[in-house]
């Protein structure tokens, strides 16, 4: 799939989704938001080198090529459908290390990159709050997802 394939393929599934309220930044950017202050907003953008994703403070970079653009579609469906989410550690309020974590078929989750800030804050109790969105039905994802058009 092409770099301006990428945006327009995503759009032309969420559209069928009503739920899902996304905007579409400029052509090499697309946003889709998150439906409460229990989920994570999305971003992606796109360039001749290679993809970002980002579930907000986490990202994830992709090479611009076919088997790494599959796997960031992969990691959207999981965002939207809430396969993924996001572990926050905080300490005084202030969040400074973020998991993100995949759930197997037996509802486990796993964590799969992590990244941080420093935090020289270390004799304060650590907090952990867990982000995830449910925008679309686990047993339904995307029937036709993303095959090169």
């Amino acid at each position: 799939m092409t770099v301006n394939k990428i945006i327009s393929t995503i759009t032309e599934n969420l559209i069928k989704y009503p739920n899902i309220k996304f905007e579409i930044a400029n052509d090499d950017e697309l946003n889709i938001f998150k439906e409460n202050n229990d989920g994570f907003d999305i971003c992606i953008q796109t360039a001749d080198r290679e993809n970002t994703m980002y579930f907000d403070k986490f990202h994830w970079h992709y090479d611009n090529n076919e088997e790494e653009t599959n796997e960031m579609l992969d990691q959207l469906i999981f965002a939207l459908a809430g396969i993924s989410r996001i572990k926050e550690i905080s300490r005084n309020g202030k969040a400074f290390k973020w998991t993100l974590q995949i759930q197997d078929k037996e509802n486990i989750w796993h964590d799969n990159g992590t990244m941080g800030i420093m935090n020289f804050n270390f004799f304060s109790k650590a907090e952990i709050k867990y982000y995830q969105n449910n925008l679309l039905p686990k047993e339904k994802l995307f029937e036709d997802t993303y095959e090169e058009q």
